[in-house]
């Protein structure tokens, strides 16, 4: 891939900016603050996009330190670029509320999607993480050999199926993980639901029960005081009833009796006057006297026992209203009872019902739903899944292995003008130094060694896991820390690649090696 044009239509302090590229060697010099990482930064966000950070991050990302004050709108620029013997147009808007991007293939005019991926396919599948910890490399950027070994894993991996999605091991396995945290999120969640609900449930239940032991003892005391009232009203009824009965069979004894002992008497007198035949007149007048006495007096009881009787009728009249207006309350409130008594009854039935209800809710509550269960089944095949990512990255990098360090060992040399000829890359990402047959730890050697052994490692890592088209390297400040003797070696080695180089620099230290060595190199000055 090589870049031939960049054309900034504003990207930070950059506006209306055409920039052309040569092959090879390409120095962007310039002193600080002059636009040098501005122009580093617009490389990488036309190659690989940018996003608006969200939250906190949005205040100090990439996309807000670069965004123009007063266009926004106008926040884009474009590329022209060739791929193999393929020249292509790449347009982008990278303001966040008219974002969209434009990819044509120059020479037949087909245009591309950005969105599906061609552009990924024409960068050989690396993504923004993987180019930043391989060909984008900066003063204090080198990646550790941890990094490295996941890199590779993961590109050989992508490469093994033809994959040009961009997505590489650790971002698929990080996805994976993602969502399988989610699913257990979602099951506790579901979980903890579920037990707040059956506490729910159990707790409706017993209140339940108690009221239903509650109105069937209501029930139950109504039925037996209701009837117990009933019985003992009609049992005094007929009581009174009864009193005043005898009472009336009383008097009338009373009263035959007495005509019987006077019709004894005059039958007597009268048998006692014929057997003497008028010798006792005197006593005959006394006895008429007597007679007649009697019978006033008789009259006169017999007023008396109609009075009595009268008044006993009346009384009897006046218990006989009051026990119907008895009857009438009783029958008043018997009805205002049984529409209680129907009441309970009803809403014992409904509380009944609702607790079958609750019976039946508990027990399906207490069995693992099938939702939980297909979670459960997701998150164990999402663990699968991540597992042999895994294992099939690292067997890709095993498989492989051998061919990096060789790569390593190639670039190491070449930039030590041969002081260190063996480096290696074990599986843990630890590195593995030989010089003069003996190993070396890391942590002994100058920093200026380090850089250019991190150097070699990023190349090396690159250009295996992007053979099919060399990408552009970017070297930002990357050789601060390098005294002479190691720039010149480094310099003349970069030279010989295939790669375009974009090398960033605000000393003129570079520049002056390169005319020295003679070679060849394009200077734009910023």
């Amino acid at each position: 891939m090589q870049i031939k044009e960049a054309d900034i239509f504003q990207f930070g302090k950059l506006q209306n900016k055409n920039i052309s590229f040569e092959p090879g060697m390409n120095v962007i010099y310039g002193k600080n603050e002059a636009g040098k990482s501005t122009l580093h930064s617009f490389l990488c966000a036309m190659l690989f996009g940018m996003e608006k950070g969200r939250g906190r991050s949005a205040v100090t990302d990439a996309y807000s330190q670069y965004e123009p004050w007063h266009a926004p709108s106008f926040y884009a620029g474009a590329l022209k670029f060739t791929v193999g013997q393929q020249k292509f147009y790449l347009e982008r808007n990278f303001y966040s509320k008219e974002k969209n991007d434009y990819l044509r293939n120059e020479l037949d005019g087909e245009e591309l999607s950005v969105g599906f991926g061609d552009l990924t396919m024409l960068l050989g599948g690396v993504s923004k993480d993987s180019y930043a910890s391989t060909y984008d490399i900066t003063q204090a950027g080198a990646a550790t050999g941890n990094q490295m070994v996941k890199i590779l894993a993961e590109y050989l991996a992508q490469a093994s199926d033809g994959s040009d999605s961009g997505v590489t091991v650790a971002e698929a396995a990080a996805s994976l993980n993602a969502r399988k945290r989610e699913l257990q999120q979602e099951q506790r969640r579901a979980d903890e639901e579920r037990e707040a609900r059956l506490k729910e449930l159990r707790l409706e239940k017993n209140l339940l029960e108690q009221e239903c032991e509650g109105i069937r003892a209501s029930i139950e005391k109504y039925e037996a005081h209701y009837a117990d009232d009933e019985s003992g009203v009609y049992a005094k009824y007929h009581e009174q009833t009864g009193s005043t009965e005898d009472w009336q069979s009383e008097k009338t004894g009373y009263i035959l009796s007495f005509f019987a002992i006077l019709i004894a008497i005059i039958l007597f007198g009268f048998k006692v006057y014929i057997t003497q035949a008028l010798f006792w007149t005197g006593e005959l007048a006394a006895l008429a006297i007597a007679l007649f006495s009697a019978i006033r007096q008789y009259k006169k009881n017999q007023n008396r026992a109609k009075l009595q009787t009268a008044s006993m009728q009346a009384e009897q009249l006046r218990k006989l209203r009051e026990q119907e207006a008895m009857e009438a309350q009783m029958q008043q409130k018997k009805r205002l009872a049984d529409q209680m008594l129907t009441e309970w009854k009803d809403s014992l039935r409904e509380k009944e019902n609702r607790l079958f209800n609750l019976e039946e809710e508990i027990t399906r509550q207490s069995v693992q739903s099938w939702a939980e269960h297909q979670r459960a089944e997701d998150i164990q095949a999402l663990e699968l899944a991540a597992q042999e990512i895994t294992r099939i990255s690292q067997s890709f990098y095993e498989d492989m292995q051998d061919e990096l360090n060789a790569e390593i060992s190639r670039y190491v040399s070449l930039f030590t003008a041969g002081a260190y000829d063996s480096v290696r890359l074990d599986e843990q990402g630890q590195l593995q130094i030989l010089t003069e047959g003996r190993e070396v730890r890391p942590e002994l050697l100058s920093r200026g060694t380090l850089e250019q052994i991190y150097l070699a490692l990023r190349l090396a890592v690159g250009n295996v896991v992007t053979k099919e088209e060399p990408l552009p390297i970017l070297l930002d400040e990357a050789f601060a820390m390098y005294d002479d003797d190691r720039l010149a070696q480094t310099l003349q080695t970069l030279s010989t690649l295939q790669n375009q180089i974009f090398l960033f620099t605000c000393q003129k230290r570079e520049v002056e090696m390169l005319r020295k060595m003679n070679l060849d190199y394009n200077l734009i000055e910023m």
